[in-house]
C-alpha cells in the first residue's frame, strides 16, 4: 500500500495483470478526467449531428413536453 501511495501498483494473477492499486486522490482525478473526456466526446458528436441537419428541440418545447414550467 505504501508503494501505491507513490505510484500505481499493478497486481498480477497467474502472470497476468488483474488489478491496480493507486492513491485515492489520483484515482479520483483519473476518473474525473475520463468523465470529462467522455462528456467532450458526447458534445462533439451532438454538435456534428446538429451540423449534419438532425432536428433539434428548443428548451421551451422540451419543458412543455415534460410538463415542467420554466422560470
Amino acid at each position: 500500500m505504501d508503494m501505491a501511495r507513490l505510484s500505481p501498483a499493478i497486481i498480477t494473477e497467474h502472470g497476468r495483470e488483474s488489478m491496480m492499486l493507486l492513491d485515492v486522490e489520483l484515482g479520483k482525478r483519473a476518473l474525473q478526467a475520463l468523465e470529462d473526456a467522455e462528456d467532450a466526446q458526447a458534445a462533439e458528436e451532438a454538435q456534428a449531428a446538429i451540423t449534419g441537419g438532425e432536428p433539434t428541440v428548443s428548451l421551451e418545447e422540451l419543458s412543455q413536453e415534460l410538463g415542467i414550467p420554466l422560470g
